[in-house]
């Protein structure tokens, strides 16, 4: 027996057939999902409701339970249907192609802001999520003597952490008074008062670049 809690979960992986209580379904998991990602596109994660995703497809609230059992479960739902699947990893060797793997993902994250507010509490759940780990593990298969496993996951969290920096600088007003108050209390860091972050892709670029070059320190 199977938890109730990862019914949809499991059809995702094609694990269970897409049986849904009651009357044959007008609707499918995959397009309650789509619908909510486009509502949480729209007005952010916190917008997402049971009973809004219903109003958006036209349907009662008790009916959406006959696919999802609650908003966490959506959720996860929404994460996979977001990030996609990868797409080829170009790159003529292993450092170029981790870059565009990470460069790729930060595109789904800039095409979903929201993705960055979801909070890992475990590790993924979702088919689309392993099979972007899946690709990075690929594209550096002729490098036996980096653990490729980890490295996903580490690029995947630098990933994760500037595409939450690029949300919350936008539209951000610099503070006039900070730099100079910086610079009088800790003149070591005088530069940082002043440093424009602005651009995060860029500071991502350099995070993976760090990375990349001590891996095999």
């Amino acid at each position: 027996m199977h938890s109730q809690e990862d019914r949809a979960l499991r059809q995702l992986w094609g694990l269970d057939a897409p049986a849904v209580r009651g009357p044959k379904a007008r609707w499918s998991p995959a397009q309650l999902a789509a619908a909510a990602v486009e509502l949480a596109d729209e007005a952010g994660l916190d917008s997402i409701s049971l009973g809004r995703v219903a109003d958006r497809l036209g349907m009662t609230t008790t009916a959406v339970y006959r696919y999802v059992d609650s908003k966490a479960e959506l959720v996860e739902l929404m994460v996979d249907a977001a990030v996609g699947d990868p797409p080829p990893i170009p790159g003529d060797d292993w450092r170029q192609r981790c870059r565009a793997w990470a460069s790729l993902l930060a595109d789904r994250y800039a095409e979903h802001a929201w993705l960055c507010e979801v909070t890992p509490k475990r590790m993924p759940t979702q088919p689309r999520a392993y099979a972007w780990i899946d690709a990075l593990v690929g594209a550096i298969a002729d490098q036996s003597d980096i653990d490729a496993l980890r490295l996903a996951l580490l690029l995947d969290s630098l990933v994760r952490t500037y595409a939450s920096l690029e949300m919350s600088l936008r539209g951000a007003a610099p503070t006039p008074w900070l730099a100079e108050a910086v610079a009088a209390r800790f003149p070591r860091l005088a530069a940082a008062g002043t440093q424009d972050v602005s651009d995060a892709r860029l500071e991502l670029d350099f995070a993976v670049d760090t990375v990349l070059r001590g891996i095999r320190a």
